[in-house]
């Protein structure tokens, strides 16, 4: 076995890189872990109440680049080469390092949310988006280990924890026309759902095992899974069958989120909006249509225009403006102000009302059936939802309801005569947002879409995107909280000695998908 590779981080991240990549790479990784700060949010239940609903989300862009292997001496190679340089080496850093050109290319990367849950009794970890660029060399199963490990390291925080994402195939996710270069080994909806299976098994393993500790109190792990308008039947004989999975932990096949997060009886509650997910469209068009309303995509371009025009010498109020169509003086500028901002609350609070209502009419089996004829699950390719859920082991009891710690808070707050739910501990942002490494929400976004402006169709473009990318990256993070932040965010991954390195697979034969089939 070999040894543990050797992390370069202050000593608050290095923990978490060594838990996010713990794999056999036989070549120097850079790792860069990217933080927005703690934001106040009810997003993500934009059909509830808000008042119920409050909750805070921090986004993570996690980052790892090696060095871009080097074309062997027969140039006649085209950059769309599926040939794995350096495959004839000696293994090990050695062989590593003859087998790069001395550039960088990023390897894999990884977008998600973390959503902390109101009093902070729970939280919802939600993958976004993975993705490899396909020009990783002797680094062995990089995107793997970092989405297994990644997930695994919130799982094993203290509480009740829940990780989720929707499988759908896509050429590149993270690194634009990636699959026209690099020898980026694209999968169907049918491996790509088999891929993830593993990915949450291999996180849900490394739980169990982190429990082991005797510091560690034991929770129960859930593993569920989804393949829209298959049935039950038709998804086992489609994926692999589970690795060998700790005693006690098993798949079921059923929707995510079956247990409530929040109090209540409507899908409002029941089902988060998360960002550029098919759930969060459906539900959208459930009120549309429930409350016959425009479609959501038409009032927000409406709600942009008028945001832009100038307004009129009154306010909605009526209230009395001067010659320049401001109010007479301070204090009725502050009352019109004041007015404004209620009414629109008011206004907000009503439609969430309504929203919550025409939900409370739709039963969850008629959504998620539903679901399976939608544009996103039904084109032709099979898709997924995975789903894992880690909760305290109560005592006599089963992981029978996931805002079960949130209520016993909140019921223990309220019990106070004193308690400030906005005020209280309990609602105050998490401990790590606190960290000189976490950066403005608006920020990571920002760098983020700059890496999704890169090109990484050849072998030149994405070294030299890759460049430009670290370079400003790092010069916007350390405008915003210095030299010491940028080191909190960045580090490196020595080489393990003694790797033997993967070889070169043979290109696989297409084959084609298996048909869909429709539940009758």
């Amino acid at each position: 076995m070999s040894r543990p590779s050797a992390v370069t981080l202050p000593a608050e991240q290095s923990a978490s890189a060594a838990s996010w990549l713990t794999l056999p790479n036989a070549v120097p990784l850079d790792l860069v872990v990217l933080q927005s700060a703690p934001k106040r949010t009810t997003e993500i239940f934009p059909h509830a109440p808000s008042a119920a609903v409050r909750c805070v989300d921090r986004e993570f862009l996690v980052v790892v680049s090696c060095g871009l292997p080097a074309l062997p001496d027969d140039t006649g190679l085209s950059s769309n080469s599926n040939t794995v340089e350096g495959e004839k080496s000696a293994s090990g850093t050695e062989g590593a390092k003859d087998s790069t050109n001395g550039g960088k290319v990023l390897a894999a990367a990884i977008s998600a949310h973390v959503y902390t849950l109101p009093n902070s009794a729970a939280e919802l970890v939600y993958i976004s988006k993975v993705d490899s660029s396909g020009y990783a060399s002797a680094c062995g199963p990089l995107t793997r280990v970092l989405a297994s490990s990644f997930i695994s390291y919130f799982l094993e925080a203290p509480g009740t924890v829940a990780a989720t994402l929707f499988a759908r195939a896509q050429g590149q996710y993270l690194f634009p026309n990636s699959v026209e270069g690099g020898g980026k080994r694209v999968l169907g909806g049918l491996g790509l759902c088999g891929w993830w299976k593993r990915v949450f098994e291999d996180a849900a393993s490394k739980v169990i095992e982190a429990e082991k500790r005797p510091v560690v109190k034991p929770r129960q792990v859930e593993l569920s899974y989804l393949l829209p308008s298959y049935s039950a039947a038709e998804a086992r004989g489609m994926l692999p069958a589970a690795s060998a999975l700790p005693a006690g932990v098993k798949w079921d096949y059923k929707p995510p989120f079956t247990h409530r997060i929040l109090p209540g009886t409507s899908l409002a509650t029941l089902i988060p909006s998360l960002p550029d997910d098919p759930k969060t469209r459906f539900l959208e068009e459930l009120v549309d249509d429930a409350l016959d309303k425009e479609p959501y995509a038409v009032r927000e371009r409406r709600r942009s225009s008028q945001a832009k025009q100038p307004e009129d010498s009154k306010d909605e109020n009526g209230e009395k403006s001067d010659a320049n169509g401001e109010p007479k003086d301070d204090k009725e500028k502050e009352r019109a102000k004041l007015s404004r901002k209620e009414r629109e609350t008011e206004a907000e609070e009503e439609e969430r009302r309504k929203a919550y209502a025409a939900l409370e009419n739709v039963p969850t089996d008629e959504f998620w059936e539903r679901m399976g004829f939608r544009q996103e699950c039904a084109s032709g390719d099979v898709t997924g939802f995975f789903h894992v859920l880690v909760v305290p082991d109560p005592e006599g009891g089963d992981a029978s309801s996931f805002v079960a710690a949130a209520e016993a808070q909140q019921l223990a707050a309220e019990s106070k005569p004193d308690s400030k739910p906005e005020s209280s501990d309990s609602s105050k942002p998490p401990a790590s947002g606190k960290d000189a490494h976490t950066l403005p929400p608006a920020l990571v976004e920002r760098i983020l879409t700059s890496m999704l402006n890169t090109d990484f169709g050849n072998r030149q473009l994405a070294s030299s995107g890759t460049s430009f990318w670290t370079q400003a990256t790092k010069s916007l993070v350390v405008d915003a909280i210095g030299e010491k932040g940028w080191d909190a965010c960045f580090g490196s991954i020595a080489a393990k000695q003694g790797v033997q390195r993967e070889q070169k697979r043979k290109e696989e034969t297409v084959t084609m998908l298996q048909p869909r089939k429709k539940k009758k």
